[in-house]
This record gives structure tokens, sequence and C-alpha cells, in this order.
């Protein structure tokens, strides 16, 4: 089950998670000589990662992916690889090492299985997967009611990424799926409103995944789960 905390205030919120997310990545340099990250997009992680990137560590060492991409041009606003490259892969971190869920493929079901051979050059279990969570329940891209979650949140499958058709936002996506966002040695769940915690707290109120896939994520037992919430 999900570890819920309640910060003050944004800043304090995201310098704690900052140093969380150090802390572990440097726990994996230590132990493997290396460590990986999984962010998520949108706007609520830009103050934490341009934090992060600012965090002295071996970044080198470091590779960092997505847990999700809209299919769209690598240069485009809406691809969450751009808002990475211009507010984390910056400063000290601009040395990290990056692996992209986008490829030259015209949708993201063609191009899942070239992506997932790049996720299997990272080692697992991930370090740090770093989450959010949109208002209808969704995180990464795995969306209510889509048709492709229920094999994207199949823990016997094997796949690390699928194509994924929201019902409930606009342009096809690529998405980690349940096993490999689980695959992780610790889950962070990044939400900032009051509108976020009711949204949460619904979740962890039910346990229909159909209609809110998070709570795949908040009711597991198999990967620590740290719900990071502020104002």
């Amino acid at each position: 089950m999900a570890n819920f905390t309640n910060f003050p205030s944004t800043d304090d919120l995201n310098r704690r998670l900052a140093q969380r997310i150090i802390a572990e990545l440097q726990q994996g340099i230590n132990s493997k000589g290396k460590a990986s990250l999984v962010v998520s997009g949108g706007k609520t992680p830009l103050a934490l990662f341009k934090l992060l990137s600012q965090q002295s560590l071996s970044w080198e060492k470091v590779t960092i992916t997505l847990a999700d991409e809209r299919w769209v041009d690598c240069h485009d606003d809406a691809s969450n690889e751009k808002l990475v490259r211009e507010n984390l892969l910056q400063d000290h971190a601009a040395v990290a090492n990056f692996v992209s869920l986008k490829n030259a493929s015209a949708t993201p079901f063609e191009g899942a299985q070239g992506i997932e051979k790049s996720l299997k050059t990272i080692a697992k279990p991930f370090d740090v997967v770093i989450l959010g969570m949109g208002d209808d329940g969704h995180t990464a891209s795995l969306f209510p009611k889509a048709e492709n979650l229920l094999p994207a949140l199949d823990m016997k499958s094997k796949h690390l990424c699928m194509g994924m058709t929201p019902l409930t936002a606009p342009l096809d996506r690529l998405t980690l799926t349940l096993p490999a966002l689980l695959n992780s040695r610790q889950i962070f769940l990044h939400l900032v409103g009051e509108n976020k915690r009711a949204v949460f707290h619904q979740a962890q109120a039910g346990d229909d995944l159909n209609e809110m896939p998070v709570r795949a994520i908040i009711h597991q037992t198999q990967t620590p789960v740290d719900v990071f919430w502020s104002a």
C-alpha cells in the first residue's frame, strides 16, 4: 500500500523528494556502479527536474527514461522527451544517459518493439520511478478503459512497453507496462493540488483498475510507493 506524506508547500515537497531520489540513485551507483531513473512529463515535475539537475551526483552513471511518451516528434511542445531534455538533462545532469521512448515508426503500436529493445539495455530493477496521476485516475499512459489497458496491466506480460490510445486525452502514447513500472526499487507518486488529493483518496477507496488504473500502483505490495503531496 502507498505511504501518503503531506508537505506544507511545493518547495518543501520538491526539496525532500529530490533528496530521496538522489539518495536512491547514489545507493544504486554504490551497489551496482550505475543507476536508473524513470520520470514522467507534465507541469508538476518541472521544478523538481530543475532542482535535481543541480544536485551533485555521478550523473554519467545514471540512465534516465520516461514512464510514457506522446507519439509526437521529440521537438514538439507535447513531447515529454523535450520537456526532460530542457529541464532535467541540464547543469550537472547534462551528462546522464537518456533512453527515448520515441522512434521513427508511424504509430506507437508499430514502434513498441524497437523501444522495447532499447529499454532492455537498462538494468532492472529501476532504482527510482516517478509517476504522476491525472484527474481521471491514469498514471504513466495507463488510461481508463483504453483498449490496450488490460494487456498493459497484465503482470504475466513480458512486455516492457505498449501503445495506448486514451479515451480521455488526445494523441496516441507509448507507455511502460505495469510489470515494467513495478520492476523498480522505489516508486514515488508526485501530486500537487487539492483535486489530486481527492482523486487519490477516490482511487484508494476502490478496486476497479479499468476505472482508475493508478489503483494498480497504489494497491500492490511488490514495490514501495511513497506519495508526496502538497496543496
